[in-house]
């Protein structure tokens, strides 16, 4: 794959074939022009040939090898491929992405040639270079760096009918105002035919009597140039009557007459010959930068009039025109000279040449020098064209005419034109602008939707907020500063604080503002104002400094905040606190107020009293730190159900006083919160005498039992007691005395008594005490009075 940085601008091929099968000559003529073309898509195929030719069959050869691409050309007396060949087919192919070739064909110019002209180019993609008033073609070339220019095939003369290709070249320069430059021929035949068979070729098909039309649209550099080599004598007329292309008389003469005496020659010599074959001089006729045109005669008419091969003005100062054969081969190399000078192509991509066959004659053997001296300028630069029978080209006016016994150049360069690359660069500059201005235009998009967002942002704020620049004046805000003043935006926004009559502590706050320009950095300050309504507010005012892109001061931004409920809810806070405070201090509940670590933060009278403490011994401590659980478990046991549950209701603890006395304390505690942090409220409720009474209540009630439980004991021992002493007594009764029995049953009498006597005294209590017993314990005093 080639690097696209070294592909050429255009490729040109060349070729010619000759042979005796006109398909086959058109086909290999074509291959050879092929070879060169090697990157590019074609961009036209232009073809001189022979009229010894089956032309249609020659063009098909040649559409078979370049396929459907723009196809054009014209019969000639001599073809040139580099050099020249006659009796052959030159095939010129050209194809570059800069080149758009459009092509129109006119048919029958003998009959109406000004509506064969609009035929050819009434095509709807030649329409626009040939309609005067439009104009859009030619300004949309403009803009992108475009020229053009036109390769014009017109009839050549035959002796029956006049060519016309002076009239059709003035009508295209009519119809484009002057706007397209013309090279080109009349179409010619190698004077096999005598000159009354000429072709211009379209498609695969040659037509006679037509005229076509290339229309070449390119970026590419071009120049044209038309000379001939001939120079005025000094023998000089004026065409005094013209009709046409027939000058009738000469200085008031008959002009046939004027036109021999001129050359020297016998008229009767001259009647019903064509006189260019008689070496007959042309005319020429000098135009204002010193060039000529030159006027070849080419019959005597019955009128004694010439027939030239184009019009010529009548009135017109006609110099008999000489050349000498260094002249006219020089002539050549003088057009190429101009072509390139005027297009400031310093190496051309191909020349393309239309001379008129009767330089051959005025050459004759030196005929090749002609292109060989083009050659030797421009070596290895292709040479294609061919010998017309009048020419079509550009004179150092920048105007395009007809000329006859003329040699026309055509370059074309490698470069891109000047204004192509200018455009390039338009293209270049207009993208980086586009993408510019679309990207300024993104931003400006993105702007808006920043600013409709802020704005909407800040409006959805419910707080005040504006800013102002840094003399005062309102830049912008939200609704709820409109709200806050009752003033609508467009009240506000551009005036200062001082025109707002809503406005309160104007002073107050351009002092502020002031100081925070002079300090920088931010300020918050509170304001009170008192509007209509009477009811004060309290606001908090947050002012910062903005700053623009280039650091320079933007202004003041400020956010205003409500805070007259916060007012009223600190004041009514604090109103509480007060009386919660008093209530606090005056509760003859022992109460304290720690922080959720354990810290003491407050401490009421009665706790102080009760326990024997003073504020200084308990704020900041913790009550483990004042030694006050007697057993350091329920301390735990306390932070355990404080954190689990958060409060604690009713636990039993016994805590120590300061002179060493247990107190048994009833523990409440509760989550409050107090100026926004959390607390514990501890309450301590003294139940010691409580307790007391209770622990005494129930030793009585124990001891109560213990009686009643005692008589009960006492009422069953009594009946087996007694039934013993009685059988005791009994026994005693029926044994003698001196029976080793009668002391042991004496003993059980004795004991049996004892019980008894316990008993009556048991039953007998209503009331008890006990006593010590031997260290151990304490039992019942039985024998209390």
């Amino acid at each position: 794959m080639k690097d696209t940085e070294t592909l050429p601008n255009i490729e040109v091929g060349c070729g010619v074939a000759s042979g005796d099968d006109s398909y086959t000559v058109g086909l290999e003529a074509a291959k050879q022009a092929m070879v060169s073309i090697t990157t590019h898509p074609l961009s036209a195929v232009i073809i001189f040939a022979s009229v010894s030719y089956q032309l249609n069959e020659m063009l098909s050869g040649v559409q078979s090898i370049v396929g459907d691409v723009p196809l054009f050309g014209s019969s000639s007396a001599a073809e040139i491929c580099n050099r020249i060949s006659s009796n052959s087919v030159v095939v010129m192919a050209l194809a570059s992405p800069f080149l758009k070739v459009k092509v129109g064909l006119g048919k029958r110019v003998s009959e109406d040639w000004q509506k064969a002209v609009q035929e050819a180019v009434r095509n709807e993609k030649l329409a626009p270079f040939f309609t005067p008033q439009n104009n859009a073609v030619y300004n949309e070339m403009t803009k992108e760096g475009l020229s053009c220019f036109s390769v014009l095939f017109s009839p050549g003369s035959t002796q029956d009918t006049d060519s016309k290709s002076p009239e059709i070249l003035e009508e295209l320069k009519r119809l484009s105002k002057g706007r397209v430059p013309f090279f080109g021929g009349a179409a010619c035949d190698d004077m096999q035919t005598g000159g009354e068979s000429n072709y211009v070729f379209h498609g695969n098909k040659a037509y006679s009597d037509s005229v076509v039309l290339a229309v070449f649209e390119t970026s590419l550099q071009f120049g044209t140039a038309m000379g001939h080599g001939f120079h005025p004598t000094k023998s000089k007329v004026i065409a005094t009557k013209v009709r046409d292309c027939e000058i009738l008389e000469l200085d008031g003469k008959p002009a046939a007459d004027v036109f021999a005496e001129l050359h020297d020659l016998n008229m009767e010599s001259l009647v019903g010959k064509a006189l260019f074959e008689q070496l007959a001089k042309p005319f020429g006729m000098r135009h204002v930068l010193g060039q000529y045109t030159l006027f070849v005669p080419r019959y005597l008419t019955p009128e004694k009039g010439i027939l030239l091969a184009h019009p010529v003005p009548e009135g017109a100062q006609l110099f008999v025109m000489e050349a000498f054969e260094e002249e006219v081969i020089a002539a050549g190399r003088e057009t190429l000279l101009r072509a390139m000078s005027q297009s400031g192509i310093g190496r051309p991509a191909v020349i393309l040449v239309c001379s008129c066959f009767l330089r051959m004659h005025l050459l004759e053997g030196n005929i090749d020098k002609e292109i060989s001296s083009i050659n030797e300028i421009m070596p290895g630069v292709p040479v294609a064209g061919f010998y017309s029978a009048g020419e079509q080209g550009i004179n150092d006016d920048h105007v395009s005419h007809h000329n006859n016994e003329a040699i026309v150049i055509l370059l074309l360069g490698n470069e891109l034109s000047y204004a192509a690359r200018v455009a390039e660069q338009n293209r270049n500059l207009n993208r980086i602008l586009e993408a510019q201005v679309a990207e300024q235009k993104r931003l400006e998009r993105e702007l808006v939707e920043q600013v409709h967002f802020l704005q909407t942002l800040i409006d959805n704020i419910p707080n005040p907020v504006f800013y102002k620049d840094p003399e005062g004046r309102y830049l912008g805000c939200n609704k709820a500063l409109e709200k806050y003043l009752n003033v609508r935006r467009e009240k506000i926004l551009g005036k200062g604080v001082q025109d707002i009559p809503t406005a309160d502590l104007i002073e107050l706050h351009q002092k502020m503002d002031a100081e925070l320009i002079c300090k920088g950095g931010s300020v918050v300050y509170e304001s009170k104002t008192h509007p209509k309504d009477g009811n004060a507010h309290h606001d908090i005012i947050h002012k910062a400094l903005f700053h623009k892109a280039d650091g320079s001061l933007g202004g003041i931004v400020s956010v205003i905040t409500d805070i007259t409920e916060q007012k009223h809810t600190e004041e009514a806070l604090r109103t509480s606190e007060e009386k919660f405070m008093k209530a606090f201090q005056g509760n003859p509940t022992m109460m304290a107020i720690s922080r959720i670590s354990g810290e003491i933060i407050e401490i009421n009278e009665s706790h102080l009293k009760d326990f024997g403490l003073t504020r200084q011994e308990v704020i900041g401590k913790k009550a483990l730190e004042l030694g006050l659980f007697v057993h350091a478990e329920q301390y735990d046991v306390l932070r355990k159900t404080l954190k689990e549950q958060g409060f604690a209701q009713n636990l039993d603890l016994a805590l120590r006083t300061k002179d060493g006395n247990i107190r048994h304390c009833l523990f409440s505690a509760e989550r409050i919160e107090l100026q926004g942090t959390e607390h514990m409220l501890v309450l301590l409720q003294d139940i010691t005498d409580r307790k007391r009474a209770e622990e005494e209540q129930l030793h009585r009630i124990k001891l109560q039992n213990a009686l009643e439980m005692a008589g009960t004991i006492c009422h069953e021992l009594n009946q087996p007691m007694q039934v013993l002493s009685g059988y005791t007594e009994l026994l005693m009764s029926n044994l003698p005395q001196d029976e080793k029995y009668l002391g042991k049953l004496r003993i059980i009498k004795e004991q049996t008594k004892r019980v008894g006597i316990i008993t009556e005294k048991l039953m007998a209590l209503k009331d008890c005490s006990v006593k010590n017993y031997a260290g151990i314990s304490e039992i019942i005093d039985i024998y209390r009075n």
